[in-house]
């Protein structure tokens, strides 16, 4: 290990630096310390040499710069990795241990770079790259708090300042271009590593602190512009391949200039000609614009060389540009946010049609088993909301397996079948899929797709409460049967996503019986949330708006001044509408005015059987009398796009369900709408959503099955107005912080740079041989299911199944 300090009259922070590289936790003897001094005068040269002796000292004439200065130490050392920490920074001791960890795991890795923090150990300054098409870098997360998110990642590049890289690699691929002397050195580099068929990998639990004493500020702002900008036209000419330089080139000249003009203190005149104009005088040019117009200038005078570097790398690149623009993450960011630059930005990207060409845009297949259309239930509101916000990175398709009825202009809505399904997967690089889908298109699993699979709804779960009144053998036989479809997608899967921390404990478990969190899994992510992530239902980002009148004055027996409970889903069995039913009718012995309206009874995906629960509900409120005059029910389903009108009406939401395994793990999506409208909400203790009501106080939760303490909630919610005020404050100030940009971000960074799961690298089709993989299902094939599954469950059940499974198939 070969450790390169290079330094600048840095005495005064020079020895913390070496410090902490004699106290790292890696062997001493496998480590040399080598300090690159740039004819310092302020006594760094004497400091290395009196207190520091071990280490190699190489002493300049001159400021090099900071890229030849390490290409000057790399070209010395002798160990097979090369570290670079900046020379006002302290290393953790792990340092070079987690850093080299994920090296050895892969030798395609050429290079890690490491977490920077500020020296308060809190606020970030570097965790990760991201980069503009106009060849800025940026530091992901600077100046924000400390995410400790420690997933290792894919990155653009490692910043200079923390890196650690293999030292042949890094000789072999050129090192740093000399000609910038400093800024940008690391994006070039890391830039030119991924198209060279290497990667770059961010590791968070590598970790420096950094105290930044501004080296450069002795030479003035203009200089670091100048620099910048060069450096920034020299990066993206050398790296971009022809066809998008020939558009972002132009561009980014005139972004460059643009910059330059947006100067404090710099006045142009009026240079249109017109009947009264009169000869100009000469104008006074800030430092700052010479800066921008010196760095085209030089740049340009430089072409010559940068052309020869650029031949050179684009004969050996083997990446196309898009494969790498979806590292950028930022590729479409202004660097300035005045108003002039910003409206100048968009008419250069417009003009030069640069938001295709210049951002990656993969292909994503969702798959949902659920109706896609005006009315939908949660799994389908999912995929839907997904989609949209897919759709403004990546070419989206959303698929169903029944017939659609709605369309979106941002992606393709369609019907996926077995006559299209391999047309599907074939045009798509991310295939997103929730439920049994995989089980009934095995040529997911088959494919060398990125496959993310959707478990926030734990079906079998559901399935135990579902099939309650079915023959045990029957019930046995289906969990049994959705166990192993679950298996299998667990196998398959490259990044899965749940609900929330519980149901990640809950899936965890699976995970690791069927082998999934091993050596492999652990070492890409020791938190395992590269593999398993969190992603719960979402809210828009929009305020809900009301366009008409649908329960006050509209439901017979729906007043204005009514207290109005919504009930903002359908009627499952495994929920208990029954013991709110009979407390709304205690309240409404007291108070005439409460009134329960249940939005939805049928479920608008044919498929799904009519439950048992919502007809006693049903029957129930008729039996107390209540039907008609304080508890209401919608026979079919409120449109996704009128849900608003309902929510806007309502003053209170409600949940209530019984107490049980599917309780535990569920997320009840309606809640989430409660939020979106500013309801404050009352609801049965138990499962995720009413911890969230309790933590955070936005309404009142009650024991299962207690009709007292369900009426006492109801009528405190409608008696104590104070309660009510602090509860919808808190549900107004939680809602922006559950949006679906929010809730679906790890869905939207795995599609962003899919991949393979470490575990799963080389051997997509493992678990999945051809002979278990019937990719055209012939009649003699379902024939044959049909009568093993009637040996199993009997005749009646084995005919119940296939009756669904038609139905499914004909989207009815």
């Amino acid at each position: 290990m070969s450790i390169v300090v290079v330094n600048l009259d840095g005495r005064d922070f020079l020895q913390a630096c070496l410090a902490s590289l004699r106290d790292l936790d890696y062997p001493a003897e496998q480590v040399e310390v080598i300090v690159v001094d740039n004819a310092s005068t302020d006594g760094s040269v004497e400091l290395v040499r009196e207190r520091f002796g071990e280490m190699r000292l190489l002493v300049n004439d001159t400021n090099t710069g900071f890229s030849p200065a390490v290409n000057q130490a790399a070209k010395l050392a002798g160990g097979t990795y090369l570290a670079l920490i900046n020379n006002d920074a302290v290393a953790d001791r792990g340092w070079l241990r987690e850093a080299v960890r994920v090296l050895e795991t892969d030798t395609v890795i050429a290079c890690v770079g490491s977490k920077i923090l500020r020296t308060d150990r809190v606020t970030t300054d570097y965790a990760g790259g991201q980069l503009a098409f106009y060849g800025h870098g940026f530091a992901k997360g600077v100046e924000q708090a400390d995410q400790r998110d420690e997933r290792v990642r894919p990155t653009l590049f490692a910043s200079g300042g923390a890196t650690v890289a293999r030292t042949a690699t890094f000789l072999d691929v050129g090192g740093f271009d000399e000609s910038f002397f400093a800024f940008f050195e690391d994006v070039d580099f890391g830039w030119r590593l991924w198209l060279l068929g290497y990667e770059v990998r961010y590791v968070p639990s590598s970790v420096v602190h950094h105290r930044h004493h501004g080296t450069i500020q002795r030479f003035g702002y203009a200089r670091e512009r100048y620099l910048l900008e060069r450096n920034a036209l020299a990066t993206l000419f050398k790296n971009w391949g022809d066809d998008r330089l020939a558009r972002i080139l132009p561009a980014s000249l005139i972004l460059t200039i643009f910059r330059g003009l947006e100067t404090e203190g710099l006045e142009l005149g009026d240079f249109r000609i017109c009947d009264d104009a009169e000869p100009l005088a000469d104008l006074k040019m800030p430092a700052l614009t010479a800066a921008h117009l010196a760095a085209i200038r030089d740049w340009a005078l430089d072409l010559d060389d940068l052309r020869d570097k650029r031949t050179r790398i684009q004969r050996r690149r083997v990446r196309t540009d898009r494969e790498v623009i979806k590292l950028f993450e930022e590729s479409l960011r202004p660097n300035i946010h005045t108003p002039a630059f910003v409206e100048a930005f968009g008419k250069v990207v417009d003009a030069f049609d640069l938001t295709d060409h210049a951002r990656a845009r993969s292909s994503v297949l969702i798959l949902t088993q659920d109706h896609i259309g005006e009315r939908m239930a949660g799994p389908a509101i999912r995929c839907w909301e997904m989609a949209k916000l897919l759709a403004r990175e990546h070419e989206v398709v959303l698929a169903s397996t029944q017939d659609t009825e709605r369309d979106h202009q941002a992606f393709t809505v369609t019907r996926v079948t077995d006559a299209n399904i391999d047309e599907l997967i074939a045009r798509t690089e991310v295939v997103i899929f929730q439920g049994f889908i995989m089980h009934q298109f095995p040529q997911i699993a088959a494919s060398d797709k990125a496959v993310l699979v959707d478990v926030y709804d734990p079906f079998h779960l559901e399935g135990l409460n579902l099939r309650k009144d079915e023959p045990a053998s029957e019930r046995y036989a289906t969990a049994s049967s959705d166990t192993r479809v679950l298996n299998e997608q667990f196998e398959r899967a490259d990044f899965l996503v749940c609900a929330s921390d519980k149901q990640r404990d809950f899936w965890l478990g699976q995970l690791a019986a069927i082998g999934r969190v091993n050596p492999a899994t652990f070492d890409a992510d020791e938190s395992l949330r590269s593999l398993l992530g969190v992603a719960p239902f979402g809210l828009p980002s929009e305020a809900p708006v009301k366009r008409r009148d649908v329960l006050r004055g509209v439901v017979d027996g729906i007043g204005g001044d009514d207290f109005v409970l919504l009930w903002g889903g359908g009627i499952y069995n495994w929920f208990d509408p029954l013991t709110l039913v009979r407390a709304v009718g205690q309240v409404a012995a007291e108070h005439d005015d409460v009134k329960l309206y249940f939005m939805g009874a049928a479920h608008p995906n044919p498929a799904v059987p009519r439950m048992r629960m919502a007809a006693e509900a049903h029957r129930l409120a008729d039996e107390l009398g209540l039907l008609g005059a304080h508890v209401f029910f919608n026979d079919g389903w409120v449109d996704y796009d009128a849900r608003a009108d309902y929510l806007l009406e309502a003053d209170v939401g409600v949940s209530t369900h019984f107490e049980h395994i599917e309780t535990a793990y569920s997320f009840r999506t309606r809640i989430l709408d409660y939020l979106w409208a500013g309801l404050p909400m009352v609801a049965t203790e138990g499962d995720s959503l009413s911890r969230l009501i309790h933590d955070h106080d936005l309404g009142l939760t009650v024991p299962a099955e207690d009709v007292g303490a369900l009426a006492a909630a109801i009528k405190r919610m409608r008696n104590d107005r104070d309660l009510y005020a602090a509860c919808e404050t808190e549900v107004n100030k939680l809602a922006p912080q559950m949006t679906w940009d929010k809730a679906l971000a790890p869905i939207v960074e795995f599609c962003r740079q899919p991949h393979t799961a470490p575990d799963r690298s080389g051997r997509a089709q493992q678990y999945v041989s051809t002979r278990n993989v019937v990719m055209t299902r012939s009649p003699v094939y379902y024939a044959r299911r049909f009568a093993e599954y009637t040996r199993e469950v009997g005749p009646g059940a084995a005919l119940g199944h296939a009756r669904n499974f038609v139905r499914s198939r004909l989207g009815r």
